[in-house]
């Protein structure tokens, strides 16, 4: 053997031999799928490992994903980011917006408050609200207010007070510019209340989805083919470099060896 040959072949060698283990290595992470068995007898390394250790390996990322991807803390967060909270207050704004300019909705709305019984329930609504504002005064303006009998006049008008609280609904349904304004108020009010709200219920919501449970029985349910080929898709330039320091590290134990025995004649 040349001496050339002789630094080179060892390198070479390991190279091929560091490349082929670790993509063998990779390999039998996911293959056989199933156990092997010969007379009997279950080959070792059949199935492979995730194969072999699929349901420990679901419960793993179920619960890893439930203490530390989405926990409460991380959902409120999220959820107070202002990307999100546009977008609610715009989902929030356009569904009332369709629904206040639907025809058949804003027909039925005024029908609906112009029944006789539906009348006079707003007019005993309106009375008591009349009269809870009336006592919420001090004692000197509830004084001007029953010298002057405007309390009386007011209960006394209540019919003509709804009938004309349902004509300026009817007109800020026709009036865009008012209809703009309210719609951003109300989205804003509705879209912070709800958020407040699933703050102060995110850990009971996310304890009563249970994610770890969630997650798990999903990862479970995958063939495992689909799991190989997801792992292999997201980390294929990861693996392919596991195998290149194979090759590296094998080259260079083939390398260590050729030093070995030119050392040693």
């Amino acid at each position: 053997m040349t001496p050339r040959l002789m630094w080179l072949i060892p390198p070479l060698i390991g190279a091929v031999i560091g490349y082929v283990t670790n993509a063998v290595a990779i390999k039998m992470l996911f293959r056989p799928l199933k156990e092997v068995r010969l007379f009997g007898i279950r080959l070792p390394f059949t199935p492979g490992i995730l194969p072999r250790q699929r349901h420990k390996l679901a419960e793993n990322i179920g619960a890893i994903v439930e203490r530390q991807l989405l926990t409460p803390e991380i959902l409120v967060a999220r959820l107070r980011q202002e990307d999100v909270q546009s977008k609610l207050k715009t989902a929030i704004v356009g569904y009332m917006e369709k629904l206040i300019n639907a025809p058949d909705t804003a027909k039925s709305l005024a029908d609906f408050l112009k029944k006789p019984e539906i009348h006079r329930l707003l007019e005993i609504h309106g009375r008591v609200f009349l009269n809870n504002a009336i006592l919420r005064l001090n004692a000197f303006q509830r004084f001007f207010l029953t010298a002057g009998q405007f309390d009386n006049t007011l209960h006394d008008r209540m019919p003509e007070i709804i009938d004309d609280l349902i004509r300026q609904l009817d007109e800020i349904r026709k009036d865009r510019d008012i209809q703009a304004e309210i719609l951003t108020f109300l989205g804003d009010e509705i879209s912070e209340r709800s958020l407040q709200s699933l703050e102060e219920k995110s850990a009971v919501l996310l304890k009563t989805i249970n994610i770890k449970a969630l997650v798990s029985a999903r990862i479970d349910s995958l063939d495992m083919l689909s799991v190989e080929h997801i792992v292999l898709d997201v980390m294929a330039n990861q693996l392919k470099w596991i195998n290149i320091f194979g090759a590296i590290l094998g080259a260079l134990i083939g390398l260590f060896q050729s030093v070995f025995s030119w050392f040693i004649r």
